[in-house]
């Protein structure tokens, strides 16, 4: 089962720029530095996150350690990845930021809890994922809304259990309880 964000709205467009604001809000200018600095393997801080990318080639050796951290190489080749992003910032005109909120971005529902139960259950129905581990941007709370507009949508459609056998794990599962002594 994937992680997957989600952001709700009244509307598909209200949550569409919604996420937009929360992807902006989790990734702060240093964090999109600190990010690139992984690809790019050297000290990259005097670079304006809000600018473009840097005019040098990532430094392709071994020695991975940037700002004095150990860190593993994420990339196998980091020079084709740096003309890919480079590629598509330019033709998105975007800044170091703005492509790595788009490079990190993991799989997010946005839209109205409608849009959002019909894009679950057409993934789930074509054998795409099992389900998903729901993943609130804001915590604690921050799936209350889901489970009060999305969830009574899906069971709605009969895809989403709305009761329960027993009160274990291993009775939702259909196991048998252990045997005396185990």
């Amino acid at each position: 089962m994937p992680a997957a964000t989600f952001v709700l709205g009244g509307t598909d467009a209200e949550a569409a720029e919604l996420a937009r604001q929360v992807r902006r809000q989790q990734v702060s200018g240093p964090t999109a530095i600190a990010f690139l600095e992984q690809l790019w393997n050297r000290d990259l801080s005097g670079y304006d996150p809000d600018g473009p990318l840097p005019d040098v080639d990532p430094d392709p050796g071994e020695n991975t350690v940037v700002r004095g951290r150990a860190s593993v190489r994420m990339y196998r080749d980091p020079l084709a990845v740096a003309a890919q992003w480079r590629a598509r910032a330019e033709a998105e005109k975007l800044s170091i930021r703005e492509l790595i909120i788009e490079v990190t971005g993991r799989p997010t529902f946005a839209g109205s809890a409608a849009t959002i139960a019909r894009q679950i259950n057409d993934l789930v129905q074509a054998d795409a994922a099992d389900g998903f581990i729901l993943v609130p941007h804001v915590t604690p709370g921050g799936l209350d809304e889901f489970a009060d507009t999305v969830v009574p949508l899906l069971q709605e459609r009969g895809v989403f259990r709305a009761g329960y056998e027993g009160s274990t794990l291993r009775d939702h599962l259909g196991l048998e309880p252990p045997k005396a002594g185990s």
